[in-house]
């Protein structure tokens, strides 16, 4: 009976673990793609303007890249914009 029951523990255990496994492999994964979409962003703004670098994600709308040009910040996929 006993051995049972710590049997039936032990599967739990591991049930949750595997659970919280693949939350976490999820988790990581969304992660990831948000990673690769935003860098596909850079890239297609770096690609649009030669004459631009891209600078770092937006702060306003945490989707697009912040490209300088000349004297300006302006985000590829809000109308956000800093003068430097």
């Amino acid at each position: 009976m006993i051995r049972r029951v710590d049997r039936e523990r032990g599967d739990r255990r591991r049930a949750n673990r595997r659970t919280e496994q693949v939350r976490e492999l999820e988790n990581r994964v969304n992660r990831l793609e948000s990673q690769v979409e935003w860098l596909r962003r850079m890239v297609r703004s770096n690609g649009e303007n030669a004459d631009a670098a891209a600078v770092s994600p937006c702060p306003h709308c945490r989707r697009g890249v912040l490209v300088r040009r000349n004297d300006a910040l302006q985000c590829s996929a809000c109308e956000y914009s800093r003068f430097l």
